[in-house]
């Protein structure tokens, strides 16, 4: 009981860290529109391909958490956007979001790692290779 309450919590966490970053993603292509992105990019001297990268990672990423596929490849690409996103733009703010800080970067850097390398249940991926609801027994 306990292995399949932590797998469903996983899933609720990648299901809400993952739309998180489909939205961030949804926002820089179509609200603010990539010129803008690229331009604001710029300012922070990032060149556009900076730009691009972090916007296909944040859809594909956040997709991947959301269906479970290839979660290790998911959760490093979008901890390393964070980590980016850390020192480029949000260091010199200090440690509080509220000051314009690291510490939601920092948090959903962390947190996109555990998900990544949190196992294949109740994923597309483990449904495909057959251990998305195999119950793990206990060692003896």
């Amino acid at each position: 009981m306990q292995h399949r309450l932590r797998d469903v919590m996983a899933l609720v966490a990648r299901l809400v860290v993952g739309a998180t970053f489909l939205a961030h993603g949804y926002q820089k292509f179509v609200l603010y529109g990539m010129d803008n992105v690229v331009a604001s990019f710029g300012k922070m001297g990032l060149p556009a391909v900076a730009a691009w990268f972090t916007a296909i990672v944040e859809v594909v990423g956040g997709l991947g958490l959301i269906l479970g596929v290839l979660l290790p490849v998911a959760g490093v690409l979008l901890a390393a956007i964070m980590i980016g996103a850390l020192f480029t733009a949000h260091l010199s703010g200090g440690f509080f979001n509220s000051d314009g800080g690291f510490e939601y970067v920092l948090v959903l850097a962390a947190t996109c790692l555990a998900l990544g390398f949190s196992g294949p249940r109740y994923t597309l991926s483990g449904l495909f290779k057959g251990n998305s609801t195999k119950v793990e027994q206990p060692a003896a």
